[in-house]
């Protein structure tokens, strides 16, 4: 995931973040009954955050925690956080934290990141891997002339693939 720190960082560091925010959650809910309005509306909103955020750290936990590093995770818990709560977690949610509070969360955040991407490119091979040895599927690849075009274009800028195919005839 990050060549930096090794998974056992990554998971160390993630469970950190986790607890941290248990415990802000914990401090929102009380603000929340104390205030009104749009103070009590921002923090009940921070909660939901909150929670999202730490259900796509504990996928990734239970992805690395074993060092398999396996990509196995869900994406949805992973990218999950609306884009209506960017503003909530930038300019609300971080400029709250102490700097090393907001280190911690701007690493772990950059880490989840990347997972999402990685995770994200490995279900899309494993879905392609699937499609391409299924016969059912690839007889309905075959009969989608867009799907087929896609495959051409993409095998003419693989040489070795177009020689493959060459040798044939």
């Amino acid at each position: 995931m990050d060549g930096n720190i090794d998974i056992r960082e990554q998971v160390m560091l993630m469970r950190a973040v986790i607890g941290r925010k248990v415990m802000e959650m914990d401090e929102f809910e009380e603000k929340a009954t104390n205030l009104t309005g749009d103070e009590a509306e921002k923090c009940l909103n921070m909660i939901d955050f909150l929670k999202r955020d730490i259900m796509g750290y504990k996928s990734i936990v239970e992805d690395l925690k074993d060092g398999s590093n396996d990509l196995s995770g869900d994406l949805w818990d992973i990218a999950s956080l609306p884009e209506e709560s960017l503003h909530l977690y930038t300019d609300f949610y971080l400029p709250g934290l102490s700097e090393e509070d907001r280190d911690e969360d701007t690493k772990a955040m950059e880490l989840k990141a990347k997972y999402a991407q990685d995770l994200a490119k490995a279900y899309v091979l494993h879905i392609g891997r699937m499609a391409l040895t299924d016969p059912n599927v690839i007889d309905k690849i075959l009969a989608n002339e867009d799907l087929v075009s896609l495959i051409g274009s993409a095998v003419l800028d693989m040489p070795e693939l177009l020689e493959a195919i060459e040798k044939q005839y």
